[in-house]
């Protein structure tokens, strides 16, 4: 279904190609790097641990690409350590505390963790001497925030998840302090202003926005993760919300309970959202181009991904596999390869972001549904998201206030019409009928083909004429972005003239349906047009059905320091 999908989605295929080319154009950049062995050895080894990251920091200037790849290493294997359910309690706290000390000291590993991560512990000795070549101000960050990490760590291998400020607590710990470690290192590269890395609790925000997205995705996954030994599973969904619609989380695992499941997933969700506006907040003060995609990309990435898990019964299904000890979902929730090329490229600067980020906050509010329990919350965090959005733009450049404007919101129409591949077809039919169907009502037609009958004639001139018309004036409203609302009927009206053209056609058999296909194909994509405004619509209705018709103001975020 992967190629099928590609090729049905042509500017996804489109897109992944030319990420493709992009990608290598930074792998090109960063080869050009004089690296010894163990710096081969980490970039290496960040490709086989993480791809996705791996993208967004190879696109990084020479010092701060060295420095967050060996930043990442060390925490992916300090998360290894963490994650690894064979250890016992007494081994993994040893472990944990001491590890930021061990960065430290060369020639040594550790035999723990499942494939590529196994190889990386095994082979730390090649991280260490990569983090030892760093300049002092890296090194005493990625330091500092490993002790920090590995402290909270080991706090949450004693105790569970119970209180959403203990989840909170959690995800700052293993995520809110890397968003805090990397504020560091971009101030300290002398890339960014000091206030990024003394605002602690925006990188915070970033971090756990990223981190609870994860933990809501890969819930079928950590439940499934059991320790026979000590009788725990990996379970950081906090009882506070979970119990309000169980007695137990492996009650929706697998299909089971799915309306309370989802209730429970949606109320996930919205407790995500409530980091939103700080992210968007935080990339609106990073100022370099390279380490604004690094921080942007991941974000666009997780909004999206939120909402194809909001109301999505399929985040409680999947086939687990487990080998070695290691628990993976082969098939999680996730959105298409084409799209996220599409996503990454599309992320260039901060209004472009937000336009993105935009349409991921309507796709998941056209699936909230006044009866869920926790709508009322889902449309608030919405509308603030909506507000915030819209003052990032009117607050920035000029040219993002004209980009607010009817012109924005026509281009954004015209460029999902093009996507959908109606403005070409409705082109490609427009070229046809002018140069076979008009000469042929005419009775001059410059090819070898059967004469329309003379009965037909009128009849055949009246639906030509007919089709003229609608092209015409479907690519002139089409093309100005006006005519969403009419989708529907422009649709049935090409619907109604295909069947008219296949009752009264001379010719019978394959060639009138081959010739109706693409007329069908126009008919069938025209409603798709209408579906950024139904989304709007629908979220109006929603608030008003639930009573809540009260627009919240932008308004300026301040410090959170809640972890």
């Amino acid at each position: 279904m992967g190629v099928l999908g590609l090729l049905m989605r042509p500017s996804e295929l489109v897109a992944l190609v030319k990420l493709k080319k992009q990608i290598g154009v930074w792998k090109r950049r960063s080869a050009a790097q004089e690296k010894d062995a163990d710096w081969e050895f980490c970039f290496d080894m960040l490709n086989k641990v993480s791809r996705s990251f791996a993208i967004v920091i190879e696109q990084l200037g020479d010092e701060l690409r060295n420095a967050i790849c060996v930043f990442y290493l060390v925490l992916r294997g300090l998360d290894t350590v963490e994650d690894d359910m064979a250890i016992d309690n007494a081994t993994k706290a040893r472990l944990l505390l001491s590890f930021h000390d061990m960065i430290e000291e060369e020639g040594w590993d550790l035999h723990y963790g499942y494939k590529d991560e196994k190889v990386l512990l095994e082979e730390f000795d090649r991280v260490v001497r990569a983090y030892r070549s760093l300049k002092p101000q890296y090194r005493a960050t990625i330091k500092d925030i490993t002790r920090r990490m590995a402290e909270g760590m080991q706090k949450f291998t004693e105790m569970e998840v119970t209180k959403v400020a203990e989840y909170d607590l959690y995800c700052h710990y293993v995520a809110g302090l890397v968003g805090i470690g990397l504020s560091q290192l971009f101030s300290g590269s002398g890339l960014e202003d000091q206030g990024i890395a003394q605002d602690e609790a925006l990188s915070n925000h970033m971090g756990l926005f990223l981190q609870k997205t994860n933990i809501i995705r890969d819930f079928l996954e950590d439940h499934e993760d059991y320790n026979e030994e000590t009788d725990t599973r990996r379970v950081f969904w906090p009882k506070q919300i979970w119990g309000k619609y169980t007695d137990k989380l492996e009650n929706f695992t697998f299909g089971k309970n799915q309306e309370q499941a989802v209730a429970c997933l949606n109320h996930m969700v919205t407790d995500a959202l409530r980091h939103l506006p700080y992210s968007i907040e935080y990339l609106s003060n990073i100022s370099d181009e390279q380490n604004f995609l690094f921080c942007a990309i991941p974000q666009v990435m997780a909004a999206h991904t939120l909402a194809l898990c909001y109301a999505n019964p399929n985040v409680f299904k999947g086939k687990i596999r487990k080998n070695l000890g290691e628990c993976r979902n082969t098939h999680p929730v996730k959105i298409r390869k084409g799209l996220s090329a599409k996503l990454m490229l599309e992320t260039t600067d901060m209004q472009a972001t937000l336009s993105i980020l935009e349409d991921a906050i309507d796709s998941l509010a056209d699936k909230i549904s006044p009866t869920d329990p926790s709508a009322r919350e889902t449309i608030e965090k919405v509308q603030l998201c909506r507000d915030l959005i819209t003052q990032g733009r009117r607050s920035s450049s000029p040219s993002s206030k004209v980009a607010h404007t009817w012109h924005q919101e026509s281009a954004k129409a015209t460029a999902w019409l093009a996507e959908q591949c109606t403005v070409p077809l409705l082109v490609l039919l427009f070229g046809i009928t002018a140069a076979v169907d008009v000469p042929q009502a005419m009775g001059s037609a410059w090819w070898q083909s059967e004469a329309v009958p003379a009965k037909l004639g009128p009849v055949h001139v009246w639906l030509t004429s007919l089709a003229l018309l609608f092209y015409s004036v479907s690519l002139a409203l089409l093309t100005r972005g006006v005519a969403l609302s009419w989708c529907k009927a422009l649709s049935a009206a090409q619907l109604a003239m295909a069947a008219a053209e296949v009752v009264l056609s001379p010719v019978v058999g394959l060639s009138v349906v081959v010739q109706a296909l693409p007329k069908l194909l126009l008919a069938a994509m025209l409603p798709s047009c209408s579906k950024q405004r139904h989304a709007r619509q629908l979220f109006a209705k929603q608030q008003a059905a639930m009573g809540n018709r009260r627009v919240l103001r932008p308004r300026p975020i301040k410090a959170d320091k809640s972890y």
